[in-house]
């Protein structure tokens, strides 16, 4: 009679066995992705200092300007000859590189490529490429990951959800975002919900942020002043949702297509350093459009450009962006999208004024940010996340952001290819 109860006792252990294992890697994730993040920032930070030469602060995380006018010109075009020798000589002689997505499926993401892959990629943006850099620490911390639960030996089902929460950690870490770095991991690498994906998920970004704060600081990546909600503000953000939902599909749409034309072999060696020297060119002239957006991002959310310009320099950074990745860089399109969507909502804000004053122009700002990055990311929920923490407004904006967030989505449905199939989940893998 008490033979049929040793297999349940059995299973139990061989459970608790899983979970202590699975704790384990959790934190072990946790640790390496804050590690991970730490030296990518270490290096961005350095270069910057190293390159433009301000002793206070990152140059391109700030509002400042290069020293010389020509500057930029060589430097950018100096990071398109470096990351194009890279890039050449990874694809020709290193083994293949996975995507993050790729590695969550259980793809293979040899170490030292992806090393060299993201070290290149924040380099570039360090010395003033014009596109994102968080696709380097989640690549290398998804890397981590997929090395870390062999060494854990977990099985299939929890290999990919620590392999997604460690990348979803390394962009939680990398701006101080956990809750968002959570949400990216479950909502677009994961997409589906379950709670057992949501503790991991969450304790491996809270740890990778924790871990990375020495360099990454504790504070929000942009300092807004205390924002009001008022009518004006509502009617406005139900307008510009729409509006930054074509626009984001729009940009998603020319980044796709441009990708798909990337240069390879020798043509990546001449190409990708004319298109850095050419965005360098420009920002020599417009030196908000160098880096990865942040400072275009916070000139919008200050108001401190006029609205002309602001707007102008929203489409530049759309075309600077979209042509580099085009040209074989590899890097995000998540800081360019808050730079553009927070400049095009403070260039809004002026011209709403003439129509019903009282909105406050910085709120206008977030809630155009929130909204393109909602349509560019296709995840309304990190998005909305991922503003929210970077700018530390809590829940003074949600509505006027719902709106608008909800109105982008609906325009980017009706103005995309899968509106033909009606309102059917998107695949959330990015290219």
């Amino acid at each position: 009679m008490t033979a049929p109860l040793a297999p349940p006792v059995r299973s139990r252990r061989r459970g608790f066995g899983t979970l202590v294992r699975l704790g384990l890697a959790t934190l072990v994730a946790g640790v390496a992705t804050g590690l991970a993040v730490l030296l990518l920032v270490w290096i961005v930070h350095s270069l910057e200092h190293l390159v433009w030469g301000h002793e206070e602060g990152p140059f391109l995380d700030g509002l400042a300007y290069p020293e010389v006018w020509w500057l930029p010109i060589v430097t950018v075009g100096g990071a398109g000859v470096v990351a194009a020798v890279g890039w050449y000589l990874l694809r020709r002689f290193g083994r293949r590189i996975a995507t993050v997505e790729q590695g969550v499926d259980g793809a293979r993401m040899p170490w030292w490529e992806t090393l060299v892959d993201t070290v290149l990629q924040v380099g570039s943006v360090a010395m003033g490429a014009a596109i994102g850099k968080e696709v380097a620490p989640r690549e290398l911390s998804a890397m981590a990951g997929s090395k870390i639960v062999r060494w854990f030996r977990l099985d299939a089902r929890w290999s990919r959800i620590l392999i997604a929460s460690a990348a979803g950690a390394g962009l939680g870490a990398v701006y101080n975002v956990p809750l968002a770095g959570a949400l990216f991991a479950v909502e677009i690498l994961l997409a589906q919900f379950s709670v057992g994906a949501a503790v991991v998920a969450l304790t491996v970004s809270t740890v990778a942020t924790l871990v990375a704060r020495p360099l990454v600081g504790d504070g929000s990546l942009y300092t807004v002043g205390a924002l009001e909600v008022n009518a004006s503000l509502i009617v406005a953000a139900v307008l510009i949702g729409p509006l930054m939902g074509w626009g984001a599909t729009s940009f998603s749409a020319v980044t796709k297509k441009l990708s798909r034309f990337r240069p390879e072999g020798w043509k990546l060696l001449v190409v990708l350093p004319l298109t850095f020297t050419a965005v360098g060119a420009l920002g020599a002239a417009f030196p908000l459009l160098l880096g990865n957006g942040r400072a275009l991002a916070t000139a919008g959310f200050d108001l401190s450009q006029p609205a002309l310009l602001l707007l102008a320099l929203a489409v530049m950074r759309y075309v600077a962006t979209a042509v580099s990745l085009g040209a074989g860089a590899i890097g995000g399109t998540l800081q360019p999208s808050v730079a553009i969507g927070a400049a095009l909502g403070a260039a809004a804000a002026a011209g709403w004024a003439f129509v019903w004053p009282g909105a406050d122009g910085t709120a206008l700002a977030i809630v155009a940010a929130a909204a393109f990055l909602a349509s560019n990311m296709r995840a309304p929920f990190t998005a909305i996340a991922l503003i929210i923490e970077f700018t530390n407004t809590g829940f003074d904006l949600l509505l006027p952001i719902f709106l608008a967030v909800a109105g982008s989505l609906v325009a980017s449905r009706l103005t995309s290819r899968e509106s033909l199939r009606g309102f059917a989940p998107i695949d959330p893998a990015r290219p």
